[in-house]
């Protein structure tokens, strides 16, 4: 699964606090940011990130210009639960939480944005809620044409079997997390929940999914990620491809004034 520190590029200093809301799903808690008026938008985040990479990054206060804003913490980030249980973190469990987001809104249809682990809930949520995703924007995210067989059986990596034992550090060597991201996670992450998150997508597996989306979509990756992978995606969805020269998959995140323009763009080309 790919996955890469925070991003948190904005100074933020002085200004309002993000407005915060909660919402029910299988009997959990999803938290969630809303801001701005206009067409929906939900933003999905990676695996170890949460929706405040989005804000504060600077993609939130774009978008707001335009759009209504909804900043999705899925189960497991951020300021949502952390269930433990690898149960929780079905693939399609999870989508249908974000889904129910836009319940507690009374949001008919959103265009979603994930990026990385959110853009397979972003793909997952457009093939089993088609009649509720008008868009579907995929940054980072790979292959979800259920052409790719799955990883055989084997011990979980030393840095899953060490979030397994409540320990952080293997994870952040491979990663290279720098001394801001390592005290995030020590704020704001659960070890645990890590692993439980990472080990589901092993154990469910990634159905095959572009056959059921029915919405109009965009996929772009970095040169420098795994192109091959997205390039397949965005074939089989016969979606807008970007591919970002000399760009790694953080920087697929980071680079926000590349990303930004052929966003709006594909944005201003859909509609409700």
């Amino acid at each position: 699964m790919r996955g890469y520190p925070r991003n948190r590029l904005t100074d933020r200093s002085g200004m309002a606090p993000p407005t915060i809301k909660r919402a029910r799903s299988r009997g959990y808690s999803i938290s969630y940011e809303d801001a701005g008026a206009g067409r929906a938008i939900v933003l999905v985040p990676g695996w170890t990130m949460s929706a405040a990479d989005w804000r504060d990054a600077g993609y939130v206060d774009r978008l707001a210009t335009r759009y209504r804003v909804m900043n999705v913490d899925p189960l497991g980030n951020g300021l949502s639960d952390k269930p433990h249980e690898t149960s929780a973190y079905r693939q399609h469990d999870v989508a249908a939480d974000i889904v129910a987001v836009l319940d507690a809104e009374g949001i008919a249809r959103a265009v979603i944005w994930g990026y990385s682990r959110g853009a397979g809930l972003a793909i997952t949520a457009a093939a089993d809620f088609p009649d509720r995703v008008a868009g579907l924007i995929l940054g980072g995210g790979g292959d979800y044409t259920g052409d790719t067989p799955p990883a055989p059986e084997q011990e979980p990596p030393a840095h899953l079997a060490a979030l397994l034992n409540g320990d952080f550090t293997p994870l952040w060597e491979r990663y290279s997390f720098t001394d801001d991201d390592r005290r995030h996670d020590l704020e704001v992450n659960d070890p645990r929940t890590l692993a439980a998150m990472n080990l589901a997508a092993a154990e469910f597996g990634q159905s095959a999914l572009c056959h059921r989306v029915t919405a109009p979509s965009l996929v772009y990756v970095g040169e420098l990620d795994d192109p091959d992978a997205d390039r397949k995606t965005a074939d089989a969805l016969g979606s807008t491809y970007r591919l970002l020269p000399g760009l790694n998959h953080l920087q697929e995140f980071t680079e926000i004034d590349l990303v930004m323009p052929f966003v709006f763009e594909f944005l201003e080309s859909t509609s409700d």
